[in-house]
């Protein structure tokens, strides 16, 4: 940066203060080799030491700082970066607008200028507060932001102030006029010995004694004289002292005024201001009121290096200007020489110095659209070496050197550099571990690999590696993988029978068994233990039938069906053996109807009914226990 005189330091600590500044996470490598210590300076920089301390401005908030020799803004505990462009949404918005080319825009300063020249003292015929007030309070320019307005009601305020002090004056005039005919008055009265009442004294003895006369202030006229001289004396010290009051009041007022307008970058207006100032207040007072120990007294104080002053607020505001005007100029020559980097750091620098100056609005678009796209790429390039995206941030790093002659991409250059070969040489250390079976250094490298840089073409060839090598073990564990989807398939589908026919029930104990999933290994000891059940009452059932015992048969495997419902072999044996013992059944399931009536039982034609089907079976267990039911309930 170039050097900054103390005034200009003190200017740009101000600029943030009516803009909005996004900290940058990550410094432009451009913008990293400029950096330097901000605790020290060589002889081309002028460094201001400061001690942070807490405390608020008169304004309301802390002021900004400007460390020169890093080019960053301080900002409430805050950094922000002026060399990588990134001064938020404003200048970006800057940028892309044309708004200030508008016939508004112009006409706007040109009522500004004519204001300027109607105060200057260089004014043919002197400042003429009158005409600028006019043009002032007529201006309605939505960029100004209203300011003009409220520093026409300030200098309305201030000149009220002035007269009314002016009238007091007036009247402590004609006070002290009293004062002195008064004063006559009573003079002549003493002399003419017109006091009221005398008294005679006699002074010696003999024919030397002598008398003399005495007059007493008894006189109503001389006694509502002093009285008044009295009154004269304490309205004259009222007046005096609310004379001083406003007129420190309303200077308070208009220098806040004048702060706030320094403090939002409004130069112009700050140094309308100030000549209007020396027009209204004539009494040549110009010191600054400011709290003691404030930030903004310590700013001007330190900054400037004298106790601030209306003259040294004009003076800041002249220089501000002249050092836009500068650094634009410097601008426009950067950008003819194609040096982009330069031209956008003067801008940033002319922007963040004088965003309201008619040099910085008249930067025609076409100007500002070569940096817009110097900027954006720049920002591009931050978020992509943020991101570790170091493809994407080489093509842009070679994109910047073509736009900019004086680009100087050799950070940026290393960094890409250097996180490949550290992702790379993390890829290899992932191989070796994995070579040597240990999964844990080789996650531990992977994922150093991968926060180097996540695209890393290496990282994907080691992942298609790993897969082959996985698909083989995976080859090795296919047979016990297959097998419990078999399992699991047969027992969905309640295929029962298939799972312990074998030879597949011995594959199941043999794979389960080695994967030790006992969970698996007790559903199919149980479903061992149910077919081996429904198979023994089917055989029995069969040797029945075999002879000659149908009634017998179907009550062998008659509860063992109801339990196991869903086999289709003992179902399928049942529904065979109905059509031999369809009597009987009929008799069973009308006796157990009547029994179980919920309306109303019936025992007597259940009991009827489970003797019928004794009748037919004598052997029955069914109808044996039927009877024994109902006549236990009966009797």
């Amino acid at each position: 940066m170039q050097r900054l005189s103390p005034i200009i330091l003190s200017i740009l600590s101000a600029a943030a203060h009516a803009q909005v500044l996004s900290p940058s996470s990550l410094q432009s490598p451009s913008s990293n080799s400029f950096k330097g210590n901000s605790n020290s300076a060589d002889a081309s920089n002028t460094t201001i030491h400061r001690n942070k301390e807490s405390g608020n401005s008169i304004h309301g908030e802390e002021v900004p700082l400007l460390d020169p020799t890093s080019k960053t803004f301080t900002f409430q505990g805050r950094t922000y970066s002026l060399m990588d462009n990134n001064l938020g949404g404003q200048f970006e918005a800057y940028l892309a607008s044309s708004e200030y080319e508008t016939k508004d825009a112009v006409e706007y300063r040109e009522n500004i200028q004519k204001i300027l020249g109607l105060l200057s003292p260089l004014n043919p015929g002197g400042p003429d507060l009158k005409q600028a007030y006019t043009i002032l309070e007529t201006i309605d320019y939505q960029g100004d932001g209203g300011i003009c307005d409220s520093l026409a009601n300030s200098i309305y305020s201030s000149r009220l102030a002035m007269k009314g002090i002016g009238s007091k004056k007036e009247a402590i005039a004609k006070l002290e006029r009293e004062e002195k005919r008064l004063a006559h008055n009573m003079k002549v009265l003493e002399t003419k010995g017109e006091l009221g009442g005398s008294t005679k004294i006699k002074v010696g003895s003999g024919n030397s004694a002598t008398t003399t006369t005495t007059k007493t202030p008894n006189s109503t006229e001389y006694k509502i004289m002093q009285k008044r001289l009295i009154e004269i004396v304490a309205i004259k010290k009222k007046y005096e002292a609310s004379g001083v009051i406003s007129l420190t009041q309303s200077k308070v007022q208009y220098q806040a005024m004048m702060l706030q307008l320094f403090m939002q970058r409004r130069y112009e207006h700050v140094v309308m201001a100030a000549r209007a100032y020396n027009i209204i207040f004539k009494d040549g007072d110009q010191a600054l009121r400011i709290k003691k120990g404030s930030d903004t007294e310590k700013f001007f104080s330190e900054g400037m290096g004298v106790n601030p002053t209306v003259s040294g607020l004009d003076a800041a505001a002249n220089e501000a200007i002249h050092k836009t005007e500068n650094l634009v100029d410097a601008f426009q020559n950067n950008l003819n020489t194609n040096r982009i980097h330069a031209a956008s750091e003067r801008l940033v620098e002319a922007y963040a110095l004088g965003e309201f100056m008619p040099s910085v609005q008249t930067v025609s678009y076409g100007s500002k659209e070569r940096i817009q796209q110097y900027v954006q790429d720049a920002n591009d390039l931050i978020e992509a070496l943020s991101a570790k995206e170091l493809v994407l941030a080489t093509e842009l790093n070679d994109l910047l050197k073509k736009q900019a002659r004086d680009y100087n991409g050799s950070k940026a250059n290393a960094y890409i550099a250097g996180h490949k070969r550290a992702s790379t040489g993390y890829v290899r250390d992932a191989k070796f571990a994995l070579f040597e079976n240990d999964s844990r250094r080789a996650k531990v490298a992977l994922e150093s690999a991968l926060k180097h840089w996540p695209t890393n073409p290496a990282i994907q060839e080691f992942n298609e590696q790993l897969d082959k090598r996985l698909y083989a073990g995976q080859q090795q564990s296919d047979m016990g993988s297959s097998t419990i989807k078999e399992f699991d398939r047969l027992l969905s589908d309640k295929n029962y029978r298939a799972i312990v026919e074998e030879p597949r029930k011995s594959k199941f104990v043999t794979v389960l068994g080695q994967l030790n999933d006992q969970e698996r290994l007790k559903i199919l000891e149980e479903i061992a233990n149910s077919v081996r059940e429904i198979e023994t009452a089917l055989a029995k059932s069969k040797s029945l039938e075999a002879a000659g015992q149908a009634y017998a048969a179907w009550e062998a495997i008659y509860e063992t069906q109801n339990k196991y419902y869903d086999d289709p072999k003992i179902a399928n044996a049942k529904a065979q053996l109905i059509s031999k013992v369809g009597n009987f059944t009929t008799a069973l399931n009308k006796a157990h109807s009547f029994e179980t009536n919920e309306v109303s039982t019936q025992s007597g034609s259940a009991l009827s009914w489970y003797l019928k089907a004794r009748e037919i079976y004598p052997q029955s267990r069914f109808a044996k226990e039927g009877i024994d039911r109902v006549v236990g309930k009966k009797f």
